[in-house]
């Protein structure tokens, strides 16, 4: 009878753990370049095969990089409940016990600790710009409060992180999570289970949150804290402050808040105090085409721009596309409001006149009387004529870069 043994099934592929491993390295504009070709960047997709994509471990090469620089500016790791083995880190200033402002900042759900925007950690713009470090420097140029000249305290929040692995002994995030090794090359993956996988404390954005907050006031009880919420985060703010019996506890320490990509409309909430507070003491930054810190909307929305009522004031983000990238490019006007709270007793938003959208000169029933030969036309394509059509052209552009015929059966674009 035939026999199969698991030991005859091939070894998971591994990769090197550093970028010069992995074929890369940090230029003098902190920009990851390939080792041999400078002027190349970090390219993510280097294989279409998910299972032998290298390049997807360069981001845990990345990980330690950041870490380390938030360590040379000033931050602490922090295992949030170590008396448990199955534990989160965060990083926060060794002054959080004396300070008198607390910045607490909370990233998106699939974030590993420590980054804002993959697409700028390892693009165009550099690990210090697209990470938290950014974010420390800037707050380090600033007063905790009127009297008291020293920089506020940083805490990074971890709320991606919540799948423990038990053989690597660290936190994950469940994109990340898929990528742990395998017993073998042909396995299909590790099914998540709760009594291995959940971290005590982090089981959910909401529960790390309040965790980080419980331990925020262990150890200063008295100072004001801000919060900078960005996608996703901003909605788990609203949950967490809707819930009377947490903003009874949370509410006279509370200074500031920016949320920053927020799209969840607050005018189901309840809690009244909450939002007064949304709409007197917080501000939003949005995806827009308008101009960096332009005004879009008041609490009550934007009718003209399509915006909802979101609680608070709401400016352009300088943003088009990407929720992640709100931060980076609206960081000095944003955080210079959270300043301005800090030293500015009884702060209060101001009224302002926001962007319009004017209305077309043209109605409906204007646009159905027009003759059909002085409309637009519109023609549609079917989407593997148009896939053939862009790969021809590419095959092309090959020819003439190369001199190369392509072969005609490849599956290359």
């Amino acid at each position: 009878m035939f026999r199969r043994h698991w030991s005859s099934l091939p070894k998971d592929v591994s990769f090197p753990k550093d970028l010069a491993g992995l074929g890369y390295f940090l230029n003098d504009q902190d920009e990851i370049r390939s080792i041999t070709n400078p002027d190349c960047y970090f390219k993510f997709f280097s294989n279409k095969n998910s299972l032998k994509n290298a390049n997807k471990f360069v981001l845990v090469a990345l990980e330690d990089i950041i870490h380390d620089r938030l360590e040379k500016e000033g931050l602490q790791k922090f295992q949030l409940l170590p008396e448990n083995e199955k534990h989160c880190p965060i990083f926060f200033n060794p002054n959080i016990t004396k300070t008198a402002r607390i910045v607490i900042v909370i990233g998106e759900h699939t974030q590993d600790l420590g980054f804002i925007a993959g697409r700028v950690v390892n693009g165009p713009g550099g690990v210090a710009k697209g990470s938290m470090v950014s974010v420390v420097q800037e707050l380090a140029k600033q007063t905790a409060a009127r009297d008291d000249p020293e920089s506020p305290c940083v805490v990074l929040a971890n709320v991606g992180q919540k799948f423990w692995w038990p053989e690597g002994k660290r936190p994950l995030t469940i994109e990340a999570a898929g990528d742990i090794p395998l017993p073998s090359l042909v396995h299909a993956g590790r099914r998540y289970v709760k009594e291995l996988n959940e971290i005590p404390g982090s089981e959910t954005a909401l529960a790390h949150i309040i965790t980080v907050l419980n331990k925020v006031h262990e150890a200063n009880k008295s100072a004001k804290i801000d919060i900078i919420a960005i996608g996703q985060s901003c909605e788990v703010m609203l949950q967490l402050f809707e819930d009377k019996k947490n903003w009874a506890r949370w509410s006279h320490r509370l200074g500031g808040m920016l949320l920053m990509g927020t799209v969840f409309p607050t005018d189901a909430l309840v809690n009244v105090e909450f939002k007064d507070f949304l709409a007197k003491r917080s501000r939003g930054y949005l995806i827009s085409d308008e101009p960096l810190d332009t005004p879009l909307a008041m609490p009550g929305g934007n009718p003209s721009l399509l915006i909802d009522p979101l609680g608070c004031p709401c400016f352009s983000g300088g943003e088009q596309q990407y929720t992640e990238l709100i931060l980076i490019k609206a960081l000095k006007p944003a955080l210079a409001y959270l300043q301005e709270i800090a030293v500015t007793p009884d702060f209060v938003n101001p009224d302002m006149a926001v962007a319009e959208r004017l209305p077309t000169d043209i109605t409906d029933e204007q646009w159905n009387e027009l003759p059909e030969e002085t409309k637009p036309e519109v023609t549609t394509l079917d989407p593997d004529v148009m896939k053939e059509q862009i790969k021809q052209l590419r095959r092309w552009k090959k020819f003439e870069e190369t001199g190369l015929a392509p072969d005609s059966d490849s599956d290359e674009d």
